[in-house]
């Protein structure tokens, strides 16, 4: 049995655990029409009246406007060090030169370079299981920086680690160019041989079916590099074969979840709630409440089972309840039948055969085995047990 997959439930009120710049108006502007010649006159010679002799005041003129400044050529250090909304605003700034000047190199360069940036921030964020970010970058590119992929071409033959991997990235998954898996990993090969651990993360799973061995080594570089992707990976290989070594699992997890990575946080707490012992479970229930307020639905399923059980948490059925349900709005089926148990027993709330019955339903949907036991029992009145 996968032990990511444990169902924890003492009678048969099973609880199910689970790891697993707007534009203006443009107007033509017609040029002045030229001013048609004027034939010469015999003008009768006139006397100069007294105001004509007096002194005139010289006129004062404008001072000319200040040459606009020019325009930086951007460099890759610092967009790195730029927000969100900074680039966006240096993406409005290029394209208005663009728009007065279509051949400005230098407007066009700096927009494949903020390209090549937005794509690397997609997979650092991908690596850390920031989905929020994730598409956040991939909405910018898509629709401010549509236009930039020959543009990313060509910044590859100067920066193979950054502008190869954005390129792996935009052919990997369909950002600019139509999904193409093959030639994604064809460029992610070169920015993970140049250092890139994204890039070597992406090429392990590039190779995991063709080449096992060389995934493999791709795999340990990323993670012993400090990604946390891979990280978690190797993590989970060590707990998801024949036997589970929590020790090598431990080594691989707890910097992932250090740096943030939620689903790590989520197995490695599992992991705690497996050595069973009074400070194991308090250290458990920690990571599952930061992974679950983070939303990771597994973690708020099993945060769920920790306060309907009372183990590292006092016992509060309406917390688990609610933990629960949380998860099941989502989709995740454990959560789905553990809801069902509560509604069907008025556990953490009134009971609501109803409402049971509906999220029972759900779970047997996605294979949840032990939902088809629990609607007979709905079904009979019975009580579960």
């Amino acid at each position: 049995m996968n032990p990511l997959l444990g169902l924890v439930l003492a009678t048969l009120p099973i609880v199910v655990s689970a790891q697993s710049a707007t534009q203006g108006t443009i107007r033509r502007v017609e040029p002045p029409a030229a001013t048609e010649p004027v034939a010469e006159t015999k003008v009768a010679k006139q006397t100069p009246s007294r105001a004509s002799k007096a002194k005139r005041k010289p006129q004062l003129q404008p001072k000319p406007a200040a040459p606009a400044p020019a325009l930086v050529s951007l460099e890759p250090g610092d967009l790195a060090r730029r927000s969100a909304a900074e680039l966006a605003a240096l993406i409005a700034e290029q394209r208005s030169v663009v728009k007065s000047s279509p051949r400005d190199e230098t407007a066009r360069r700096n927009l494949g370079l903020i390209s090549v940036e937005a794509a690397n921030r997609i997979l650092d964020a991908q690596s850390m299981g920031r989905m929020q970010d994730v598409n956040a970058y991939a909405s910018l590119i898509k629709e401010s920086l549509a236009d930039t992929l020959w543009r990313v071409t060509q910044l590859a033959r100067e920066d193979p680690a950054r502008a190869q991997a954005a390129l792996g990235l935009y052919y990997a998954e369909g950002v600019l160019v139509p999904k193409d898996p093959v030639r994604g990993c064809d460029h992610f090969a070169k920015p993970a041989a140049a250092g890139s651990l994204a890039a070597a993360y992406r090429s392990s799973e590039c190779l995991a079916k063709i080449d096992p061995d060389s995934a493999r080594r791709w795999l340990e570089r990323s993670a012993s590099g400090g990604n946390p992707a891979a990280q978690e990976t190797l993590g989970r290989a060590c707990i998801e074969g024949a036997s589970v070594d929590a020790a090598c699992a431990r080594k691989w997890l707890e910097p992932a979840a250090a740096k943030g990575r939620v689903s790590a946080m989520s197995v490695l707490a599992w992991l705690y709630v497996r050595e069973g012992t009074p400070a194991a479970t308090a250290r458990a229930a920690e990571l599952y409440r930061a992974a679950a307020e983070a939303g990771d639905l597994a973690a708020q399923n099993n945060l769920g089972e920790l306060y309907e059980t009372g183990r590292g948490v006092s016992r509060d059925a309406a917390q688990a309840l609610a933990w629960y349900r949380k998860s099941a709005e989502s989709g995740f089926a454990p959560a789905q039948f553990n809801l069902a148990r509560l509604l069907a027993f008025g556990l953490g709330t009134e009971r609501d055969t109803a409402a049971a019955w509906g999220w029972a339903t759900k779970a047997q949907g996605q294979g949840v085995a032990q939902a088809g036991e629990l609607l007979r029992l709905i079904a009979e009145g019975e009580k579960p047990r």
